[in-house]
């Protein structure tokens, strides 16, 4: 087979594919989306005491800036490809579409499972939220973290099987509530000043510590933008709606990290604020209650659960998306590939995935392992699975646009903007690799097993897709939802066959 059949040419249609989704999503609603992805309540009282503790201390406004441009170059690259690419998929699409249908349905595979991972790991810490609260504030029942981890998923699940618009309005609801909190903290901080005053050296520690693990950590508190493209189908005018959305959420969400980061060292001054990584969450509700009031942590123990929840409900969204896609394409069963008539939804992959996600939770539920144990294992190794695939995926920009010349958009779109994300992104992966033990919660044995497991379901999807290209011709030119004019127009398949 030749290679252009191996590397399927994409033409700059700007159409999209019938797929079956349907909706109206503008800018707002798919930032929306994203922003509930890295629950900035939840990431406030997790990852940037952590940044500075373990990082680069009173630099880590600094560290923001960096990422910024990191996930900035990165973007560019992404919005070029964007133009080219007429149907949701995005890791899926991109990598098939740059490296071929085998790296793409490995790819595709992968992230499916990273995703779902990460899903499963945010009800571990739902369950453990929610107890507390539960208990805490209101004075109810010991119950163990699965029970409320459960219920959690029952409402998650129930509505990801509706159009995403329905998704699109309770995240607004959440989202606004957790910001406001946080705003409020900062400009009280900011207003008050703390022990130091508002005196911060910014530069002083930028020789120190490590600078690898800051910006790895800064990366995750930055990580759903690039999934923006799974709903390009349900965006209207997605060829403008959809760069506007990425960029827009990098720039904002850099500038709400870099100002909290700030505001928190300022509250504790450096060496205080160094020392609360060990007890991340506490402090942080701590500092609200002191420069907002005790009223305002308790409003803020209550929004850490709908934080949960928003991320919960965009990380499913998200797993939905890929599912339908990969069996719109066939490579999984086609059923899962067919949108709910009234909804326009991908209902029945939302089943599917909801069933998944219960199962990998009752794993340490019946084990009886720790559920914060479990939590941060199966968020790492999620995390290490997107920074691979945002690495691959500005490969596959480079190679594609090698291929496929495109002058209109210019040599840095195409070449060097990609090209700088993948220096960027391969020190990230780089480092996440060496500190894998760290991002799963200090097993070196533990970290090892799961990126072992991760490169077992890529390379899983590299042979079946090598199988279908010798087996199942009509469903390998199906990968990646790519039909150049080489491959030719997709054959029909009936359900259920394989």
């Amino acid at each position: 087979m030749d290679r252009d059949t191996e590397r399927p040419q994409v033409t700059a249609d700007t159409t999209t594919e019938p797929a079956g989704l349907d909706g109206h999503l503008g800018t707002p609603a798919l930032l929306l989306l994203t922003l509930s992805y890295m629950a900035p309540l939840v990431a406030m009282g997790g990852y940037v005491p952590v940044i500075i503790g373990y990082g680069l201390g009173a630099a880590t406004p600094v560290v923001y800036a960096g990422v910024m441009a990191v996930m900035l170059v990165f973007a560019v690259g992404l919005m070029a490809m964007a133009r080219h690419m007429t149907t949701p998929g995005a890791f899926y699409t991109y990598i098939t579409a740059g490296l071929g249908r085998v790296a793409g349905l490995g790819a595709g595979f992968a992230a499916l499972t990273g995703y779902v991972v990460t899903g499963a790991a945010t009800y571990g810490l739902g369950g453990i939220v929610t107890g507390e609260l539960v208990q805490g504030l209101f004075h109810g029942p010991s119950l163990p973290w699965w029970f409320w981890a459960i219920v959690l998923w029952a409402v998650v699940s129930t509505l990801t099987m509706f159009n995403i618009a329905v998704s699109a309005r309770v995240l607004t609801i959440c989202l606004a509530a957790e910001i406001a909190i946080v705003l409020l903290w900062d400009a009280q901080v900011l207003t008050h000043g703390g022990p130091a005053g508002y005196g911060l050296d910014l530069t002083a520690q930028l020789g120190t510590g490590s600078v690898g693990f800051a910006l790895l950590f800064g990366i995750a508190c930055l990580t759903g933008f690039e999934s923006i493209q799974v709903f390009r189908a349900e965006t209207r005018e997605p060829n403008r709606t959809i760069p506007r959305a990425t960029y827009l959420t990098v720039v904002i969400l850099t500038g709400f990290w870099a100002l909290g980061s700030y505001a928190y060292l300022v509250a504790y001054g450096t060496d205080a604020a160094i020392a609360t990584a060990a007890t991340p969450a506490e402090s942080f509700l701590a500092s609200l209650a002191q420069y907002a009031g005790t009223a305002v942590r308790d409003v803020a123990n209550v929004l850490l659960v709908t934080s949960v929840v928003a991320a919960m409900l965009a990380v499913q969204n998200i797993c939905a998306r890929y599912s339908f896609a990969l069996g719109r394409d066939h490579v999984l069963p086609p059923w899962l590939g067919v949108a709910h008539p009234r909804y326009k939804a991908p209902t029945r992959a939302a089943v599917v995935v909801a069933l998944v996600i219960v199962v990998i939770i009752a794993v340490p539920a019946l084990l009886r392992i720790d559920s914060t144990v479990a939590y941060v294992a199966l968020q790492g190794i999620g995390l290490w699975v997107i920074l691979v695939l945002m690495l691959a995926t500005s490969v596959a920009i480079t190679v594609f646009f090698r291929r496929n010349p495109d002058t209109e958009l210019g040599v840095w779109r195409t070449t060097v903007a990609p090209m700088l994300a993948i220096l960027g992104l391969g020190y990230a992966v780089l480092q996440a690799t060496v500190n894998s033990d760290v991002m799963v919660g200090g097993s070196g044995v533990v970290a090892a097993w799961c990126i072992a497991a991760v490169v077992v379901v890529a390379a899983a999807g590299m042979v079946y897709a090598t199988w279908l290209r010798t087996r199942r011709p009509q469903i390998w030119t199906r990968i990646g939802g790519v039909h150049g004019a080489d491959v030719g127009p997709a054959p029909s398949v009936e359900p259920g066959t394989t």
